[in-house]
């Protein structure tokens, strides 16, 4: 038990920063780490989540707040009046009262207890009447008491805090703890109350809202951000780099892993546009073809342009095979402008699942089985359905082909014959094989029916009889996916009603030696099957694209499907039609998550699907706001995707631009033209279409046997996790550290055969992995939080991360950055240049951005405010060192790269930058 009293906290100075975030949340943060979370948490019959909303304010140094809850159902809402303040030095009460004004059904409201990393494995102490008993942390899920009084947490310090109940609670736990103010119905006019007291093992500071938290160190010497797009007499611009038009001298083209333009390699370094916004007004389609000529961008993937009508894309009110005269003009004009500039296009028309209009019912006659359309008098098809039915596919088909087939009027060509139509994509994040492969066949009986007969045929094939397929399977896999919404009546081969049923979860290794043991040879033919069909689909595809007069590159889907053998099956699926394209993303959920951490983690470790002998894409990847640590992925990627490992295209995602910079954060989770992304570009273009960084002859190569897939073997561990967009790949044998230091690749060979582990050790070296070029270095941040690279190459030096403090010998030029953060380069300007033979380079120096009043958390991890323009730039602070004969002037550039009327004072080849001074990222060296 606890003593009478569970202890004061020492006066000292604050040991702990806590706040509310504007709801019934209070968070305590400890070294800019959570140390405690209380939030609350509510479900509605038969678990419907719902959540309280309102804000809490600050009154008379408290947080108050009444929120409700709307539970479904119900007429009237659930209410909770909460009350917040610090009651001594270290200590905080939190009230609860929750109400109803009628009797409502719910099944639980939860005040939930979060403690943070601290606390993991180790022992909480729970009071319970006279009894005291320990509970492991993480909590799990289990029941902690019935009549809870107190909590007692012992952090990684050894130091202990204590909370109390008041009433005493019952307590559960689904990873938080859950002190239950209600469960089952509340009746009208009833209150629950509860108070949560909180002592903890040091004073701390308290905010009772986000505006009160104390600003960042430094934040007052940010400037604003005052690009204007007016790009006359700018010297960071790249508009004399891009060829014009784009096609001049014939298509792009791929020979065995790359893409080639006039017989020479070719990178293109791109963007993405969504929905409407493929189709712009004419005004804005001519300042975005000069917009982003100016910043070397080089190509555009144009992304769901017929995923609807409207807003939704350039499609015909009442068929998704035909086009909205007046939008298809428009698309029409932006591609042509683009052409005009040099810049590429790719053509992904949709999102995955085709949006069926009534007209299109002549191609689909069971469309009704989808359901009845939501929006547009349209009908949704389910993902994955596409592979299963050749009438889906033909819709699919009819829509690209008559794309190809139209001719726009302000370059006289058809899409087809259009040099600058570099790339047609099959389908958007679609596989047969991934965790939606079960969804049409319960959605659709036609399709239920239609797959039942091709598998039992290919069944019967293989095996020949029930018999020999039982023999094979064992009786136990038949009539085994009622759990999963398939009740049979019978599984047999000559009723054709056995179906290929499956996702990754069942194809992972170890389920299939674990829990799905039972039905392994029923799973692994499975996925063979479906592998069929998705091959069928997109050789039918190919076909047809030729057939409309479409010689350029295609492929086939940038998704991925589990890990080991279906992940695989589904790499060489899309292996067969062309070049390699994958999707990832980064950040989101935190502000303050940086893949400069650990080398070859997050959106890089994509790179792990490139295939032996094809171009590989990413085609989809962005650091997501609020992360703010979005400059690191166009530095990372161009580096060591585009360069060390050879990749041959960059799309980073946007849904929509205004043909400038992004005036405000955080209007789109997804922004490239945001100042921290897109103001490296005139650096990081360069480095990328120049090809300073070489790409490495020494490769770790993972071999992968297709047909040894469906027999569950593959010659090493392949490890995946995957959030929702994000995603991060790994193996024993290969790590994603490869890929800091070779190229990677997977060889589809003739045969099984085993992968060697790679041999990392001879690449560390001085604490930095040293890529096999010797261009590059990566130091890994051993707490998990910092790190960075620097790269030396002829025409590109720079140092990008959490390097503050480090000096930099790089070729004939030092780098002493002198900021927490930041991206430093400095690069020729000149195309066929380098820094030896240039007379002027730039110096780019880049790190966060936020909008005027943006707030994070403590622990940097949430966004607290959203703020408001203009956008504020962190300024950049360094000493450089230049060692090149002759003098050398250094001019700051304005934010659209025109030189201003000042210099910088340099000694001995010496310069310091600081954009807290200068105002500016961007400066001139004049030699």
């Amino acid at each position: 038990m606890f003593p009478a009293t569970l202890g004061a906290a020492n006066p000292a100075a604050p040991l702990f920063t806590a706040y509310c975030p504007g709801k019934a949340e209070v968070v305590i943060s400890d070294h800019d780490d959570d140390y405690l979370r209380l939030g609350t948490a509510v479900w509605g019959p038969k678990w419907a989540y719902t959540s309280f909303a309102g804000q809490t304010t600050s009154k008379e140094g408290g947080a108050v707040g009444d929120l409700s809850a709307k539970i479904s159902g119900a007429a009237s809402p659930l209410r909770l009046g909460f009350r917040a303040h610090r009651a001594a030095a270290g200590q905080l009460v939190l009230h609860y009262e929750l109400k109803a004004d009628a009797d409502l059904e719910i099944t639980l409201a939860a005040v939930e207890l979060a403690p943070g990393k601290t606390f993991a494995g180790r022992e909480v102490l729970v009071v319970e009447g006279n009894q005291s008993v320990k509970v492991p942390c993480p909590f799990g899920r289990r029941q902690i008491g019935s009549q809870v009084a107190a909590m007692s947490l012992t952090d990684a310090r050894g130091q202990v805090a204590h909370i109390r109940f008041d009433p005493p609670a019952m307590v559960s736990a689904d990873g938080a703890a859950r002190i239950i103010l209600a469960q089952d119905r509340i009746k009208g006019g009833e209150i629950r109350r509860l108070r949560v007291t909180v002592e903890l093992p040091g004073a701390t500071e308290w905010y009772p809202s986000p505006v009160e938290l104390p600003e960042e160190p430094g934040l007052s010497a940010w400037y604003p951000w005052q690009a204007t797009g007016n790009t006359r007499d700018s010297v960071i611009g790249l508009p004399d780099w891009l060829e014009e038009p784009a096609g001049k001298h014939g298509r792009i083209t791929r020979r065995e892993d790359k893409l080639l333009y006039h017989g020479q390699p070719i990178k293109l370094w791109g963007l993405n546009l969504c929905y409407g916004a493929c189709a712009p007004d004419k005004a804005l389609a001519e300042k975005r073809a000069a917009f982003y000529r100016q910043y070397g961008i080089n190509a555009v993937r144009l992304h769901k342009f017929a995923d609807g009508s409207g807003w939704a894309g350039i499609q015909a009110k009442d068929s998704c095979v035909e086009f909205d005269p007046q939008g298809l003009e428009l698309m029409d004009y932006q591609v042509a402008k683009f052409k005009e500039a040099g810049i590429y296009v790719k053509l992904s028309a949709h999102f995955g699942s085709l949006k069926l209009g009534p007209t299109d019912r002549q191609y689909v006659p069971f469309l009704d089985e989808f359901g009845a359309g939501k929006k547009a008098n349209r009908v949704e098809t389910p993902h994955s359905a596409i592979h299963y039915s050749p009438e889906l596919q033909r819709v699919q088909i009819l829509q690209m082909a008559n794309l190809l087939k139209h001719r726009n009027p302000h370059t006289g060509l058809t899409y087809a014959e259009d040099p600058a139509v570099a790339f047609i994509e099959i389908i958007n994040e679609q596989s047969i094989l991934f965790f939606t492969s079960m969804n049409p066949l319960k959605a659709s009986a036609t399709l239920r029916r239609q797959a039942g007969e091709r598998f039992c045929q290919w069944l019967r094939e293989k095996y020949g009889s029930h018999d020999r397929l039982v023999q094979a399977w064992g009786t136990a896999s038949l009539n085994s996916f009622a759990s999963e919404g398939f009740k049979t009546d019978g599984e047999h081969l000559d009723k054709n009603n056995i179906l290929p049923l499956g996702n990754p979860w069942f194809w992972d290794p170890d389920q299939l030696t674990g829990s799905q043991a039972f039905r392994r040879r029923r799973l692994l033919d499975t996925l063979e099957f479906l592998y069929t069909l998705q091959n069928e689909f997109y050789d039918r595809y190919v076909k047809a694209m030729r057939e409309a007069g479409y010689q350029g590159e295609i492929l086939s889907s940038n998704w991925q499907a589990g890990r080991a053998y279906s992940h695989f099956a589904n790499l060489h699926s899309d292996y067969r039609v062309g070049t390699i394209d994958r999707h990832n993303y980064f950040g989101g959920k935190t502000a303050n998550a940086s893949m400069l951490a650990r080398a070859g983690s997050g959106m890089l470790s994509s790179g792990l699907q490139q295939a032996q002998d094809r171009p590989f894409m990413l085609s989809e990847w962005i650091h997501v706001a609020p992360n703010e640590y979005g400059v690191e992925g166009p530095a990372i990627l161009g580096a060591y995707g585009l360069g060390l490992q050879g990749w041959d295209a960059s799309f980073i995602f946007q849904n929509r631009d205004h043909g400038g910079f992004a005036p405000k954060i955080g209007a789109d989770r997804w922004e490239a033209t945001a100042p921290q992304v897109l103001a490296v570009f005139p650096a990081v273009s360069r480095q990328v279409l120049r090809g300073d960084v070489k790409e490495s002859e020494a490769a770790a190569i993972r071999k992968v046997h297709a047909p040894s897939l469906f027999e569950g073997r593959l010659g090493f561990d392949d490890r995946m996790a995957q959030g929702y967009d994000d995603k991060e790949l790994d193996s024993r044998q290969t790590p994603m550290r490869t890929l800091a230091v070779v190229r990677n690749a997977v060889a589809f060979t003739s045969e099984f055969a085993e992968t060697p582990a790679f041999d990392l050790q001879p690449y560390y070296r001085d604490g930095q992995w040293v890529s096999a070029t010797g261009q590059l270095r990566w130091r890994e941040a051993a707490g998990g939080s910092g790190g960075y690279f620097s790269m030396d190459t002829a025409g590109t030096k720079a140092v990008v991360g959490f390097a503050n403090g480090g000096k930099f010998e790089l070729g004939g030029v030092t780098i002493e950055p002198q900021s927490r953060f930041a991206a430093i380069y400095l690069t020729a300007r000149g195309r066929a240049q380098t820094l030896e033979s240039s007379a002027e380079w730039l110096i780019v120096a880049s790190a966060r951005a936020r909008n005027t009043g943006m707030k994070f958390s403590p622990a940097g991890d949430r966004l607290l405010m959203a703020g408001v323009p203009p956008v504020l730039m962190e300024p950049v602070k360094a000493r450089i060192t230049i060692r090149k004969p002759g003098a050398f002037q250094v001019i700051p550039l304005d934010h659209d790269g025109r030189p201003t009327a000042r210099a910088l004072s340099v000694a001995n080849g010496v310069v310091e930058i600081d954009g807290a001074r200068d105002k500016t990222p961007y400066y001139l060296v004049k030699f």
